[in-house]
């Protein structure tokens, strides 16, 4: 399975785990030529902007500490395209990491794991 399956699998299985924990799913892979979000979601008033790392083993480390502060900059200004484009300016906002570890079917869902 090469890097893109990976991801791809990870972002599916964190599409499937949101709805049963209650999220509304608006937007996978929200795009533009700067940025890229894997995963908007909605929970309650929350509009949650999501980062899914993905690896088979935690042999090289956390999926999480792949997501670095250069990273984080730039899913909080795809972010804030998003909010200006969709005018979603009335929500609360939170920005998560999901951890997907493939072979062992686990899961660590990190709410507020940055903030801007």
């Amino acid at each position: 399975m090469n890097n893109r399956e990976l991801g791809t699998k990870g972002e599916d299985t964190v599409v499937e785990y949101l709805k049963k924990k209650g999220y509304l799913v608006i937007e996978k892979n929200f795009r533009t030529r700067m940025f890229e979000i894997d995963i908007i979601a909605k929970t309650g008033n929350t509009i949650c902007f999501i980062e899914v790392k993905s690896r088979k083993t935690s042999k090289y480390g956390l999926p999480r500490e792949a997501v670095t502060r250069k990273k984080q900059n730039q899913i909080i200004k795809g972010a804030m395209t998003y909010i200006k484009y969709k005018k979603l300016k009335t929500f609360v906002y939170r920005f998560d990491v999901v951890e997907v570890f493939l072979n062992e079917g686990k899961i660590n869902h990190i709410e507020n794991a940055f903030w801007v």
